[in-house]
Formats: structure tokens, sequence, C-alpha cells
């Protein structure tokens, strides 16, 4: 069976949100369970990879996701698997690139707002989700790289075409050496962006006040009740998800 993984990696819920006005290009962790389950007996279950990265924990949530998978799993990289999407390839027994193709890691990025013991948390916390990201890149190599080379190419933000990350271990092939056009590098900083897509509370304001007109919910789950808080506590309370939720790579 074959499935197509495009757009923004991100956790089930926004994904239902986003779906819920129609935008398509977004990714989450339910999409790989669903796949697995309604993969048929015995055949491979194929991925078709087109991202440009997301959320780093929706990305962990489909790597160990797809690690677990009963069925032989197999990535074929399109155009570009880039940050969280470099993570969730690397689940798939085999990871196969268009000659095309890229392959991109880097360092996690948040945002901090507070003292300098919040930065020095928040910097700690990044170095703690590289070795996260580092232990899957080092399984997935096998040997080819070093952790420390790894390490390195993360640092430094590093793009892999085809061939180089299958020297790297990051890939175990390459689709169809036929050869083909060179990636277009405006193409691929649009495909590290959100892609257009708007802002999710701006969209949560949209869905709410669409249910309260009286809109039928369609396929998204319906989100939970706030109770009612006073302003300050709202601000903290969506500072403090912003940190979680925004953390990326």
């Amino acid at each position: 069976m074959r499935v197509t993984l495009n757009g923004v990696i991100m956790d089930d819920d926004w994904a239902d949100l986003y779906r819920w006005f129609g935008y398509t290009g977004v990714i989450c962790p339910g999409d790989i369970r669903k796949a697995i389950k309604e993969n048929p007996e015995g055949e491979d279950l194929v991925f078709e990879v087109n991202s440009g990265g997301g959320s780093v924990f929706a990305g962990f949530e489909m790597y160990s996701v797809l690690r677990g998978a009963a069925c032989r799993t197999v990535a074929e990289v399109q155009s570009l698997a880039a940050s969280a999407a470099s993570t969730v390839i690397s689940g798939c027994a085999v990871v196969m690139l268009s000659p095309v193709a890229q392959i991109m890691i880097h360092l996690p990025t948040t945002w901090t707002e507070g003292d300098e013991y919040e930065h020095r948390s928040s910097a700690a916390m990044l170095r703690s989700f590289k070795e996260s990201i580092l232990n899957g890149y080092v399984a997935r190599a096998a040997g080819k790289s070093t952790r420390a080379q790894l390490s390195g190419m993360m640092d430094r933000t590093t793009f892999f075409e085809a061939h180089e990350a299958v020297d790297a271990g990051l890939a175990d092939g390459v689709l169809d050496e036929g050869g083909g056009e060179p990636v277009d590098p405006v193409g691929v900083i649009n495909a590290m962006t959100w892609g257009g897509l708007p802002p999710i509370g701006e969209l949560r304001a949209r869905y709410e006040a669409a249910v309260g007109q009286g809109t039928p919910s369609g396929a998204v789950r319906q989100l939970p009740e706030r109770e009612p808080s006073d302003t300050a506590g709202d601000i903290r309370l969506a500072r403090a998800r912003m940190e979680i939720e925004r953390l990326r790579y």
C-alpha cells in the first residue's frame, strides 16, 4: 500500500482542525497509525514523503510508531525530508530517495521569553532534544556516520543530495538513477515554512465561531470547552502552551 505524507508535521488535534477548514498540507501521527492498520497483510507500506518538517514531538511519535510497525515500512522521499521529517523517515525499515530529493538535518529551535534562568533552561532543553534526535539518526546510520559526525552536521544545518544521504547512512538507496533536474532552492525554502497555513490560534477562533453559529463539526473532534478564567491567567497559559507547541526543528 502507498500513502502520501505531504506537508507540515503536527499533532493530531491541530491536523484535525486544519483539515476541518480544508487545509490538506498537514501530517500527523494518526496518519501513520491509520496507514499501518489499513495496510494489507504481507504487503510493504510505502510512504511518499514531501515535508519540510514541523513539530518535534509529533515527529518523535511518528518515528516511534513506525519503529513498532508489524509490516515492512518504506520511505520514498520525492522532494524533501527536512527537519522533523528526517526523524520520521528514520523510523522506516527502508529509506529511498528520488535522484532529485534532499534530506536536511539541523538543530532544534524554540522561543524563550523571560530572565536568564529561563533562557538557560531552554538551552538545556534544546541540548536534550538534540541528543534524542541523534539517537534516531545514529540508529538509522548503522555505523556509516558516527554520533560526533552527525552532531556536527546538525550544528552546521546540512542538506544531503540523494547519494550523500546514502553515504551518510540516512538513506538506503536512490530510486531511478536516470537523473533529473536539480532541486530549486526557492522551493526548498518554501517547503521549510508553514506553507501559508494560518496560526493555530486564529484557526481555533474561527472554528469556535463556526460551531457557535450551528455549522456542522464534520470530521473534526469537538475541541474541549474552556473554563472561565482571568485574563492574566489566560495569557500565562497561552504563553506556556506556545513554548511547548512551537518547539519544532
